[in-house]
């Protein structure tokens, strides 16, 4: 089994997915809340507490006799990430290998493009202040043809940065064959009708978008 972990500002997903490359189904999924203030006291709580959260995951499975192959985890915040790998590296833990959520995000779609049958899938990952565009190749996972937009703060601004981007997508040299949108603090299904208009590619999303991030940094490890 493969644990992932998405550390978003304020939530911390789990989801613990079966097999050794995380392509089995999700056996379990938590999440609990982190303080959003940057003081060093509270970011070093919330690094506690996730990897209190990861330990007892592999507690749990090897008391099930399962064993944990390896843990992926995904941030948006370096500074939390910083926190977490020096608390992993104070306590000697193994086996947990930090992603960036663009990384997760392409993890997942690469998973996604190859059930499909796609060779290349296009990626678009938006972020609250940030959209990014790319061509993930199915067969090695290698990320092509980035492209980063910075989203305005007036939401019908944005939206339309977000199209226009969407709309280059056809014309990638990858040529991808579709286009997988994930969002971190987005409401992707809010915009999906409007991207779908923007481009001739088949637009899909993840089936459960508060746990795709946790799943992608899973397929990471």
């Amino acid at each position: 089994m493969v644990l992932g972990v998405s550390m978003a500002p304020a939530t911390v997903r789990m989801v613990l997915v079966e097999g050794e490359n995380a392509d089995g189904s999700t056996v379990d999924e938590d999440n609990f809340a982190i303080p959003e203030d940057h003081d060093t006291p509270t970011l070093n709580a919330a690094a506690d507490q996730v990897l209190a959260a990861i330990l007892g995951t592999r507690e749990s499975a090897a008391e099930g006799g399962h064993r944990l192959a390896s843990t992926g985890v995904t941030w948006t915040d370096p500074v939390e990430a910083s926190a977490l790998r020096d608390v992993l590296a104070a306590r000697k833990v193994e086996n947990v290998m930090l992603v960036s959520a663009f990384l997760a995000a392409a993890a997942l779609a690469q998973t996604v493009g190859s059930a499909l049958g796609y060779a290349h899938t296009g990626l678009l990952f938006i972020e609250p202040e940030t959209a990014t565009l790319a061509v993930v190749d199915s067969a090695d996972g290698s990320v092509a043809d980035v492209r980063r937009e910075i989203l305005p703060d007036d939401d019908t601004e944005a939206v339309a940065r977000i199209t226009a981007l969407t709309s280059t997508a056809d014309g990638l040299p990858s040529r991808p064959q579709g286009l997988f949108v994930v969002g971190s603090g987005v409401d992707v299904a809010m915009i999906k009708s409007e991207l779908e208009a923007a481009t001739s590619l088949a637009v899909s999303a993840a089936e459960e978008p508060e746990t795709a991030l946790a799943r992608g940094a899973a397929l990471a490890s």
